[in-house]
């Protein structure tokens, strides 16, 4: 997929405000359709390809993050940016959980929002080129096209975030990475929620990864982290 054949799906309730986002959008050479009610976007959704979404928080008779999930369930790995007017940490976080990719605050200059889309569909592009679909990890068998995690026979699905998160553990096994070089990779950027969301993340894998005694995700304080395989 080339950035300048990547189709966008935009769903925003304001209509003057997302017509100029879609044009600027266009000219910039992406396919962009836009929709200003979350069903109407679902249903498009389940016909067409998109390479990005990128949806308000708030709208009528279905809020963004409802159409996150349940675009979620169609296509695990589309990236996902937030767009809205609400600063609040709860509702950031809750962003970041479904699994976005990013999450841009109203008002915005239309650059930020363009470099953004460029930012994750080279990272999309370059995961898909370069990075291995398996790996192994102690006794466990890391699916990262399906987020499967498996350990005899016992499958653990992960969510986009971990996934992502846990590859990149991988893909420095047995190496120290710095806690900004992990936010960064992860979100493109080191800001406070997003640090304490990482927290929260890496306390999932640690507990996903406490059934083999030889991997472990170690704190290297002032740092980082590493996780130590025991071959």
């Amino acid at each position: 997929m080339k950035e300048s054949t990547a189709q966008i799906l935009l769903v925003d309730d304001e209509m003057q405000f997302s017509a100029m986002v879609a044009e600027y959008l266009q000219e910039k050479g992406f396919s962009v359709i836009l929709k200003h009610q979350a069903l109407d976007a679902l249903a498009t959704f389940q016909t067409s390809h998109f390479d990005c979404c990128i949806f308000d928080v708030v709208m009528p008779f279905k809020d963004g993050f409802s159409l996150a999930e349940d675009i979620r369930k169609l296509d695990e790995f589309v990236p996902i940016i937030f767009l809205t007017g609400q600063s609040g940490k709860d509702d950031r976080i809750k962003g970041l959980s479904i699994g976005a990719d990013d999450y841009v605050t109203k008002p915005f200059s239309m650059e930020e929002l363009y470099l953004r889309i460029k930012a994750i569909l080279k990272r999309v592009n370059v995961r898909e080129i370069k990075s291995p679909k398996r790996f192994y990890i102690g006794k466990f068998d890391f699916d990262t096209i399906s987020r499967e995690l498996i350990m005899d026979g016992e499958t653990i699905k992960l969510s986009a975030i971990e996934s992502k998160l846990l590859q990149l553990f991988c893909e420095h096994k047995n190496e120290m990475v710095k806690r900004d070089f992990v936010l960064n990779q992860i979100w493109q950027d080191d800001d406070l929620l997003k640090s304490r969301s990482l927290n929260v993340y890496i306390t999932k894998l640690r507990g996903y990864l406490k059934k083999d005694s030889n991997v472990e995700i170690l704190n290297v304080h002032g740092e980082g982290y590493l996780m130590a395989v025991k071959e």
